[in-house]
Parts: C-alpha cells; sequence; structure tokens
C-alpha cells in the first residue's frame, strides 16, 4: 500500500473510530534516523551535542538496504532528524522517496535554517509529509539563546511560513522550560496566527547537553498546569497537542480530561501523529533510534547501543536484543515504576530514569500519577499515546 492510501485508511481510522496508527506488538511503528550529527546550529539542550559529522556516516545504499528491513518489520513512518538533516539534504530526497516507494510515511525534524521555497518543493515532491520546526519562544532573543545564535527565530519562522505557503504539513516543536513556561499561551497564540494547526511541547531530558541546563526544567506543578491548560485549549482551538520529552501519554490524560469534563475538543486530538497501543513509553516496543553511523538505539533520549546495522542485521537487531526485550516486559521495572498500576500503560520515561539514574529500569522522576488519579484516567482505558522522539 502507497502512503497516499495509508494516509487515507488512517484520517478515516481517525475520524470514523478515533484511532491513530497501529500495528502488531513489538512491532517498530515508527523509527528515529538521525541522517548526520553534523548541524549549522549548537543548541543549549541538543541530546545528541551535535556539531561535527561522524567520520563513519552510512551511505544511500546502506541506508536503503536499513529502510528495506524496516519495511518488512513493519515500520509505518520513519522520521529524518540529526544534527541537521538538510546538510545531506541529497540523501533525504532519494530516502524520502524510497520510504514512499515502500508504503512509509516519511517526515523530518530541521531547524528550518535551510528551508527556502526550493528546497521545501523538493522535500514535497520527494515525498516528506510533515516537518517539524521549531519555536521556542515569542521573544526572538530567547529563542535565539537557546539555539546559540542570532537570528534563527527569524529563520524558523520564515521556513513554517514557507512551509504552509506550500501546502507542507508542520509541526512546530516548543521547549516548555521553567524561565519560559508563562509565555506558552502568547507562543501559542503566535502559532496560530502563522496558520500552524500542530504543537509538539518537548519537556526537557537531561541527554547531551541538555544536562547543563537542567536547571530549566520545567517544575512538576508547572507540567502538570501545562498538560491541564493545552486540554483546556483543545477546547477553544482546531491546533492539536502532543507532548515530547518522556511524556507520551499527554492525548490520553486529555480525552479523559474532556470525558470527566463533559467537555469536547473542537478537532480529535489525534492526527497522524498518534499511535492506537495501551502503551506509554515506547522506547523498543513500538520504536527505536537509528544513529548515523549505524547504531540502534531504544529511543533517541535512551543512548544506549543495543546494535549496530553493518554488524548484524536490523531484523536480528530488533528481535533478539536483550536490552529492547527486556524493556518489552514492564515487569522489569523497578521502584515506583515497578509497583504501579500503571506500569503496562505508562511505563515511565526510560531515557529519563536512564539518564537520572543509570539504570534505564529505574524509577522515572517525572510522575504523572497524581494527575492520572484526579482525572480518573483508569489504566485500562489508556488507548493511544503520541510520539516521542528526536
Amino acid at each position: 500500500m502507497g502512503t497516499t492510501l495509508k494516509l487515507l485508511e488512517l484520517m478515516l481510522r481517525q475520524k470514523l473510530l478515533g484511532q491513530g496508527l497501529k500495528g502488531d506488538p513489538n512491532t517498530p511503528l515508527i523509527v528515529s534516523y538521525a541522517v548526520t550529527r553534523a548541524c549549522n546550529l549548537s543548541c543549549l539542550h541538543c541530546h545528541v551535542s551535535a556539531r561535527e559529522a561522524m567520520p563513519d556516516e552510512l551511505n544511500v545504499k546502506e541506508a536503503m538496504h536499513a529502510i528495506d528491513e524496516m519495511a518488512n518489520l513493519g515500520t509505518q513512518a520513519v522520521i529524518f532528524s540529526g544534527g541537521e538533516p538538510l546538510l545531506r539534504k541529497d540523501f533525504i530526497l532519494r530516502l524520502a522517496q524510497y520510504c514512499e516507494d515502500n508504503g512509509i510515511i516519511p517526515a523530518m525534524l530541521s531547524n528550518g535554517l535551510l528551508i527556502t521555497p526550493h528546497v521545501a518543493l523538493q522535500l514535497k515532491d520527494a515525498g516528506i509529509k510533515a516537518i517539524g520546526i521549531p519555536i521556542d519562544s515569542v521573544v526572538p532573543a530567547n529563542h535565539d539563546h537557546l539555539r546559540n545564535l542570532p537570528g534563527t527565530f527569524k529563520k524558523a519562522v520564515s521556513a513554517i511560513q514557507t512551509c504552509i505557503d506550500l501546502d507542507l504539513e508542520v509541526i512546530v516543536t516548543t521547549m516548555a522550560l521553567k524561565d519560559t513556561f508563562n509565555e506558552m499561551p502568547k507562543r501559542i497564540e503566535f502559532l496560530a496566527s502563522l496558520g500552524v494547526d500542530e504543537v509538539a511541547v518537548y519537556d526537557l531530558i537531561p541527554v547531551g547537553r541538555g544536562k547543563d541546563i537542567m536547571d530549566q526544567a520545567m517544575s512538576q506543578e508547572q507540567r502538570v498546569s501545562l498538560i491541564r491548560w493545552l486540554q483546556a485549549m483543545q477546547e477553544d482551538t482546531e491546533m492539536v497537542f502532543t507532548m515530547s520529552g518522556g511524556i507520551p501519554l499527554y492525548p490520553e490524560i486529555a480525552m479523559e480530561m474532556h470525558r470527566s469534563h463533559g467537555t469536547k475538543p473542537k478537532d480529535l486530538l489525534i492526527k497522524e501523529f498518534w499511535i492506537h497501543h495501551g502503551v506509554g513509553c515506547h522506547a523498543g516496543t513500538l520504536y527505536f533510534s537509528l544513529r548515523p553511523n549505524g547504531d540502534v538505539y531504544p529511543c533517541t533520549f535512551l543512548p544506549i547501543k543495543v546494535g549496530n546495522i553493518r554488524e548484524q542485521s536490523l531484523t536480528d537487531i530488533w528481535r533478539n536484543s536483550k536490552v529492547l526485550n527486556t524493556l518489552r516486559q514492564r515487569s522489569n521495572l523497578k521502584g515506583k515504576c515497578g509497583a504501579c498500576e500503571y506500569r503496562e500503560s505508562c511505563g515511565g520515561c526510560r531515557g529519563r530514569a536512564y539518564a537520572c539514574t543509570g539504570d534505564y529500569l529505574e524509577t522515572d522522576p517525572v510522575c504523572l500519577h497524581d494527575l492520572m488519579v484526579e482525572e480518573k484516567v483508569s489504566p485500562a482505558d489508556v488507548k493511544r499515546f503520541g510520539w516521542c522522539v528526536g
């Protein structure tokens, strides 16, 4: 099935059944493929500390072979990232078309600096279905500070407008931090004025350079307040929200909040970026991260190498990795996560647990248990989650 038919099927399933992408258990429905570590920025929060290219990054033939294996494993979508993927633009164009030919939905994350009308048109023609572009503040100086280069706010806004003008779907990614938290309403209002209808809110995870600015991570009070505010916003706007950075259960929490409040969102909280599966943290269960040199991680925020596609097949890694199989058994979780009634449907963020404790099975220090209890989100009722990728 080509991606056109697949997207049509997905749209009908969303509208008629309220469901997103679906697949068999332990199938890598989504793959995040960082095509290069090279970047034209050195963002303060970058989880891969991107700047210089790796000396041994995969070539086109190797990447295409990996995509063949992904297709055989049941992958539905590939998100190209970096570094800055457009520093390998021709590589991206060939791989996007190859994904399209194999019935895999191709998307991309970019900082926006290299997106001109010509480049955007090339990406669209190659089959890219959506592009994630960051706006981290409505105050240009704040955005530029986080991105570590003056002028990036203006270029990101220009890239967003360019993609929208060409009818290329844009998902704005935005970092929610302690000091800029209060401006979130203005930020969403600004994005709406640009014509943006999908926003992915990132919660900082202490990985890569992000470890150096963890004093800027939201407090728990801010995190819960943000979730409640986004849910309320859904009653008055057509915008769709997700939360990345270890909170993939946001869509289900928000849907249950609507039920208990007797409200209804104007639009479904699920678009093409929700997965109909009753599992929260999907690291190693429905998702993996492919690094520029062929290393495989359970998640881009969980930097534990489980294999390399130059040394063994991707299929063998996915099916036989000890780490991946351990992650798939939630009974292996420790501490509060291991004893929690939401263990099977949430599981905590394994990346954050690893970054904070050194053990990927330990307790995630960011816990939404109390919120879910207050909002009557039953573990048995959790049926979907949102992509948590970088």
